[in-house]
């Protein structure tokens, strides 16, 4: 009796969709960040470097996950992503409130 293993066809393609996703993922997470730094680019806090090392973080992340060809799963990622930057870029521009300047609580004149 053969092992179970040698009963499997072994020409079969590996799916690669698994890793697609996990590039897509990050694909996402680093648009969200591309969005944030141009953010810091239009208002003059971060340097061209910053901005250019995130979008090729995007760039080389999204290649990966339309490797397997233009199809709706790419699309689909591709499209989150670029959300994902909007989102990221209105979350650099709106105001932040000031922070807690704790000093004063911690060594009061008192």
């Amino acid at each position: 009796m053969k092992p179970v293993w040698c009963m499997l066809p072994m020409d079969m393609p590996v799916s690669l969709t698994p890793l697609r996703l996990l590039l897509g993922g990050l694909c996402i997470f680093f648009a969200y960040y591309l969005g944030r730094s141009l953010s810091a680019r239009v208002d003059g806090t971060a340097s061209n470097a910053q901005v250019m090392r995130w979008a090729l973080r995007v760039v080389v992340t999204a290649l990966g996950a339309a490797w397997g060809g233009l199809d709706r799963l790419t699309l689909l990622l591709l499209g989150l992503a670029a959300a994902s930057a909007t989102l990221g870029f209105f979350a650099g521009q709106r105001p932040r409130k000031p922070g807690e300047d704790l000093a004063k609580k911690i060594f009061s004149d008192d």
